[in-house]
């Protein structure tokens, strides 16, 4: 093999590692990230990164995260924390977390919601996923129902917490 050749496919090696996604770890993302797929009406965004429904009508909103699999362990647990304001009397906030391969099949999801209204305090919906043995470049979506304003107030995604 010449000089030539192995520089070659020293680099190519390199450029495939450092297309991997980097090691595993918790990340905490503004509600504002998030996407709204239906619904009525366009969610407020507010420079504090929280996304607001101001609408008359629930809307769904869906918060697409890269999953960064662990070189060395295939099979991480996923935690999720969404903190949300939940001003509706009628309905709580409701959200989904899934894992999901690069081609859309799900591996695993699970789901939480919020109890009452409060609006002077966030609150905090926890997700605990099992292990997932997901293959790379796979990723995570976090779907959340935010419902409508409720007597004047509305119902906030302020941020989700994701830990693999």
């Amino acid at each position: 093999m010449t000089k030539h050749t192995l520089l070659k496919h020293s680099v190519a090696a390199l450029a495939l590692l450092g297309a991997l996604p980097a090691a595993a770890g918790p990340a905490t993302y503004a509600g504002a990230l998030c996407t709204s797929v239906s619904g009525s009406g366009t969610p407020a965004i507010y420079r504090s990164g929280r996304l607001v429904n101001t609408t008359g009508s629930t809307l769904e909103v869906v918060c697409p995260v890269q999953r960064n699999i662990n070189l060395t362990n295939l099979n991480e647990d996923v935690s999720v924390l969404v903190t949300v304001v939940d001003a509706s009397l009628d309905k709580d906030v409701r959200c989904t977390a899934t894992v999901s391969e690069p081609d859309g099949t799900v591996v695993l999801a699970g789901s939480g919601q919020t109890s009452g209204a409060d609006v002077n305090n966030a609150k905090s919906i926890s997700i605990d996923l099992a292990p997932a043995l997901a293959t790379f470049f796979g990723y995570i979506t976090v779907r959340c129902e935010i419902p409508e304003t409720y007597a004047g107030a509305n119902s906030v995604l302020a941020s989700f917490y994701i830990s693999e």
